[in-house]
């Protein structure tokens, strides 16, 4: 006879509890440094875990980064994919 908690709801819910752990766990490992580096108004975009390496995007005020943390070495590599431009010209009239 099997157990309930063997199959079905439960077992999928639980999965989806700890795999949404794992996620905000990620994002508050690369949230510190990244608000040391770029300001308390840096936000993670994005998350993805890739072996040893947490991947994703981030926002800071005027740009889009794409950062990289080392989960060993604990250091935080970031390059600009977009930032945001000012005009120049003088509006019409």
């Amino acid at each position: 006879m099997a157990e309930a908690s063997d199959f079905g709801y439960d077992k999928e819910r639980a999965l989806l509890v700890v795999m949404l752990k794992s996620v905000d766990s990620l994002r508050l490992l690369v949230g510190e440094p990244l608000l040391r580096r770029h300001g308390p108004n840096a936000c993670v975009l994005t998350t993805e875990l890739h072996g040893l390496e947490v991947r994703g995007l981030a926002y800071s005020p005027g740009r889009v980064m794409r950062y990289v943390l080392n989960n060993e070495s604990k250091r935080l590599q970031t390059s600009v994919l977009m930032r945001l431009a000012r005009s120049r010209r003088e509006p019409a009239a």
